[in-house]
């Protein structure tokens, strides 16, 4: 091993700190409504249609869209993708080798190298691999129900975008 230091990065804060800056009050605030909003519409719909929309990775894919807009991993390439990939990838490693911890560790760490080839990189859908493994749901139900969750998701951001309530959104399609 080297013990060579590495050098600052050029925009560095002076405080030391590698952590983002703080965005401000007003997007903070915009930011954690549109989230409350697009989980409390997710909620909504799957009451309303007697199907459960509201996981926890489309959660954490919620703040991604509302509060960092112009990454990556919340684009709609990256979103819907990424989850129905990783989705798939885990209901197929449970068909395979069948439901324990093992296997959704092995599922969550094959999503990301497919999310790689994929080139459509979204954490939380190696969450969404873990799920698929461990709660043993019906695989076109899940998979037709992530898929919508995801498309909602997105529309959700685009409108907040539009709106003015987050940064534009998408930065990029597919």
């Amino acid at each position: 091993m080297s013990n060579q230091t590495q050098t600052p990065a050029r925009n560095a804060p002076k405080t030391g700190s590698g952590a983002p800056p703080f965005p401000g009050a007003k997007p903070a605030v915009l930011g954690t409504l549109a989230t409350v909003v697009s989980l409390v519409i997710l909620v909504a719909l799957g009451e309303a249609t007697g199907h459960l929309l509201m996981i926890a990775p489309l959660a954490a894919t919620a703040m991604i869209i509302c509060s960092t807009p112009a990454l990556p991993p919340a684009q709609p390439r990256g979103v819907v993708l990424g989850q129905i990939g990783s989705g798939v990838l885990g209901l197929a490693a449970v068909a395979l080798l069948g439901h324990s911890l093992w296997v959704a560790a092995v599922a969550a760490g094959l999503s990301v190298g497919l999310m790689l080839l994929l080139r459509a990189v979204h954490a939380p859908a190696a969450a969404t691999a873990v799920l698929a493994v461990l709660q043993d749901p019906q695989p076109v139900r899940f998979l037709v129900l992530l898929a919508i969750g995801s498309a909602l998701l997105v529309l959700v951001g685009i409108v907040a975008s539009k709106l003015g309530v987050i940064a534009k959104y998408p930065t990029y399609w597919w």
